[in-house]
């Protein structure tokens, strides 16, 4: 059950969990930030992961393959958008689980490009189960670069109060 008419747009109990949400800021953007890619990013990340293939560490071989430079992995896109999991006007403090990402990548990225995120509350949901009511939120971040060109769009539910 919903609540858009509480006082507040939301009240939280001793946990810091939310109870009542305010459905009107579904829509609005409650995150942007800008990231400038450098190529030891790129590189710290590959490694971290564990990625094998040349056109992520190789110049000349990302080259070869028709790119500009190295290219970074699409989850490279992931490692940065996970923050704040809702809108500050929220106010929620307590924990949560991530519930899986939708994913649609149409550009690369390379060392030198500027990528910005803009992150949406796009849907806010509860599930009633077995072990009791679990709350979503659903994100949706677009990440486009320095040419304006939508880089990918990430949609990102997450269950909050886990």
């Amino acid at each position: 059950m919903f609540c858009s008419a509480a006082p507040r747009v939301c009240k939280k109990n001793s946990r810091g969990h939310m109870l009542h949400w305010d459905r009107s800021l579904i829509g609005q953007a409650f995150s942007r930030f800008e990231q400038h890619v450098t190529r030891a990013m790129i590189l710290d990340y590959v490694d971290i992961i564990g990625a094998r293939d040349p056109v992520h560490t190789d110049p000349q071989a990302a080259r070869a393959q028709g790119y500009r430079d190295i290219i970074a992995p699409s989850t490279f896109l992931l490692w940065r958008s996970g923050s704040p999991v809702t809108p500050p006007a929220m106010g929620f403090t307590g924990t949560g689980i991530n519930a899986g990402y939708v994913c649609v990548f149409s550009e690369v990225v390379c060392p030198g490009d500027t990528l910005t995120y803009v992150t949406t509350l796009v849907d806010m949901y509860e599930k009633t189960g077995r072990s009791g009511t679990m709350r979503f939120v659903v994100r949706e971040t677009i990440v486009t670069n320095q040419h304006g060109k939508t880089v990918a769009v990430l949609r990102n539910p997450f269950i909050l109060g886990w």
